[in-house]
């Protein structure tokens, strides 16, 4: 009987010891939308990412994309806009946000220079949606300048005009140059840079950076985040904290990176890959590692301001 109860006992160890095997992390998806955001974990895509023999997989999608890749199992980490991971956190998905990693890198360029925000009255800007929308448009609220959404000038107020990407902004901005008309654009770095690499003429009329601050008082905007799902915190925080500790090394291989970075791009077929970027180019991404707890009063108020929404204690890590 003892002999039966033993043999038991090495067959359930095995069995165990088997599916301990099995349910081991081999590796972590991080996700990423392709564009700004991605830059924020140049270091670990360029030199890879190992602990505890477990392996970062990173994955680069459309910016379209990201929230859907987000809200599914697969997702264990992803480079997001915060106000996107703030909406996907109230509607149910476990997630915490761990890092704030890119402050804003949105410009108004255009035709002209300005010297306050009250000379784009009467003028035309093109504009991407969703959060530059968002931002734009509670710069110019908060300077109690009008706006509508419009295809041409109107007089007294700002007419922003909506496109589906950034890529169609700079043709239309290089045409009002040669035909020598205002004309105003917001475009993200490295879009700026390559903006004016084909439009020599182009000027960088306002920093939405440096208007928010004035607003808020804050020193840039949480304007994309490092979110990490709950159950891999409950299975491998330990890998996490090593994880953020490396990226924290990010900023300085950015600015000692700037000529390798399309090539680094590159392998992940990456829309960066055809970017070019300068130390100019780095600084005004505002690229840089801030952890949740330390950044949480500028997160809820921003998330407030672009989205009306409100975020509890359990979004921070």
């Amino acid at each position: 009987m003892k002999k039966l109860y033993s043999l038991f006992l090495l067959f359930l160890g095995i069995v165990l010891f088997s599916c301990k095997q099995e349910d081991k992390i081999k590796e972590i998806n991080i996700y990423m939308p392709d564009g700004t955001p991605a830059l924020a974990l140049a270091n670990v895509m360029d030199q890879g990412f190992q602990y505890e023999e477990i392996n970062a997989n990173f994955h680069i999608v459309q910016a379209s994309e990201i929230a859907a890749r987000v809200s599914q199992d697969s997702c264990d980490m992803a480079i997001m806009p915060t106000t996107s991971a703030a909406n996907i956190f109230t509607s149910g998905v476990e997630l915490k946000l761990a890092s704030v990693n890119v402050f804003g890198n949105l410009y108004i360029t255009g035709t002209h220079e300005v010297e306050s925000l009250e000379e784009l009255k009467g003028k035309r800007i093109l504009t991407t949606g969703a959060t530059t929308l968002q931002m734009v448009e509670y710069i110019l609220k908060n300077n109690q300048i009008p706006y509508e959404e419009a295809g041409a000038a109107i007089e007294g107020k700002v007419a922003l005009t909506v496109l589906n990407d950034a890529s169609e902004i700079i043709p239309l901005l290089k045409q009002a140059v040669m035909k020598k008309t205002e004309l105003y654009g917001v475009l993200g770095e490295p879009q700026v840079t390559k903006a004016q690499s084909v439009i020599s003429e182009l000027k960088i009329a306002v920093d939405l950076q440096k208007e928010y601050k004035t607003i808020t008082g804050f020193d840039g905007y949480p304007q994309a985040c490092l979110i990490v799902k709950n159950n891999l915190l409950l299975q491998n925080k330990a890998w996490v904290e090593k994880f953020l500790s490396t990226i924290e090394d990010n900023e300085d291989y950015l600015k000692n990176n700037t000529t390798n970075l399309p090539e680094v791009f590159k392998k992940y077929e990456s829309n960066l890959a055809n970017m070019s970027f300068t130390a100019d180019t780095i600084k005004r991404c505002n690229i840089r590692l801030e952890y949740s707890l330390a950044v949480k009063n500028s997160v809820i108020a921003y998330i407030k301001a672009l989205t009306n929404k409100e975020v509890n204690e359990s979004f921070f890590y």
